[in-house]
């Protein structure tokens, strides 16, 4: 059974829906893009210090600060292959689970996949 297993590790790792995914978790180490996670990263840690004083004072500015920078991270190209990529593999490993449990047992819930697979 191990071997089978290794097998299927192998072949998950050659497949082009995980080399897409890992070449674009790669190109995420871009320094303009790090340079905008940190910024929204420092943003939104200011913004849940703050928060706590929101009925004392106004934080209109550093919510659209951190609305703008949220923006520009959802409309990056880097970020949207990266989700895209993620989200296949994902699929793609939902879909080995259904194949490799489903036989096993009635009580076992597989309502996240579909039965026509």
């Amino acid at each position: 059974m191990y071997r089978e297993i290794d097998e299927l590790i192998e072949a998950i790792s050659v497949d082009d829906v995980f080399l897409h995914y890992r070449e674009c978790e790669h190109r995420l180490h871009d320094s303009h893009l790090e340079s905008l996670l940190q910024k929204h990263q420092m943003l939104q840690e200011e913004y849940l210090k703050m928060k706590k004083y929101e009925q004392y004072a106004s934080f209109d500015e550093l919510k659209n600060d951190l609305r703008q920078v949220k923006n520009e991270l959802i409309q990056n190209p880097l970020i949207q292959d990266y989700y895209q990529s993620y989200y296949a593999l994902n699929d793609l490993l939902d879909e080995v689970t259904y194949i490799v449990f489903h036989d096993i047992s009635d009580e076992l819930q597989f309502n996240k996949w579909k039965e026509d697979i």
